[in-house]
């Protein structure tokens, strides 16, 4: 039987990061490809395949409560640019997932909501995930 993993840990420079449940994501960062025809006569077409290396960047996001230590660890991150780095790491019965992100970067600035049941919502992008 498969098991999700549901439960990652996420680091955020060596320091573990409490995340909102079921809001990690990540992408590997392995880019967008593409397919296009070329005509080779007679009615004949070859296909020309294409890597669109701009797009190799990973994105990780998660969600975390919006309480002072978290908005202060976003702020922070925020201003160390693209120096961070992010590792995700997680254990189920079928084996261990382990992703690190290098150089990343919170791009967006971060929108703090307050209230009883909020989050800070974070999108980072860095070099492909290792």
């Amino acid at each position: 039987m498969a098991e999700q993993l549901t439960n990652p840990i996420v680091m955020v420079n060596n320091v573990i990061v409490p995340v909102t449940p079921n809001s990690v994501m990540y992408t590997e960062g392995l880019g967008e490809q593409s397919i296009r025809a070329a005509s080779s006569g007679g009615g004949q077409t070859e296909q020309i395949y294409s890597k669109n290396v701009e797009t190799e960047f990973s994105t990780i996001k998660f969600d975390m409560a919006a309480i002072i230590d978290n908005i202060k660890n976003a702020r922070a991150w925020k201003k160390n640019g693209n120096a961070n780095v992010i590792s995700i790491t997680g254990t189920t019965a079928e084996g261990n997932l382990s992703r690190t992100f290098t150089q990343a970067a919170l791009l967006s600035d971060v929108e703090v909501a307050l209230g009883t049941d909020t989050d800070l919502s974070l999108e980072f992008k860095s070099n492909p995930a290792i």
